[in-house]
């Protein structure tokens, strides 16, 4: 096992520090750093808007399925057993020949 020497690894960091921070690579880490940057923030807006979406989603499949709940009950309402038994409920009857009116 080799031995290695104490300075080494701040040697290595010295060096990659004054790397990219002198004038022929500053542009290159400000461009990398600034497009990694974008980069992420660009990838959790796209999530964010995901979830959002699938929430939204969510809310217009039980809209769906509340809309098919209340046309079945309407057409159990507006059945014509149903509309009888409103009829005798509230005291209406059928209406004559003479009250009914076409309307062309």
């Amino acid at each position: 096992m080799a031995i290695r020497k104490k300075g080494t690894k701040l040697k290595f960091n010295n060096r990659l520090m004054e790397f990219l921070f002198n004038p022929q690579a500053l542009p290159f880490t400000l461009t990398f750093t600034t497009l990694a940057i974008l980069f992420v923030a660009f990838r959790m807006k796209g999530i964010e808007q995901a979830y959002s979406l699938n929430i939204i989603n969510a809310d217009i499949d039980k809209a769906i399925i509340r809309n098919k709940e209340l046309k079945a009950q309407r057409a159990k309402d507006m059945s014509v057993p149903k509309l009888r038994e409103f009829a005798v409920k509230y005291g209406l009857k059928e209406p004559g020949p003479e009250q009914i009116i076409l309307i062309p």
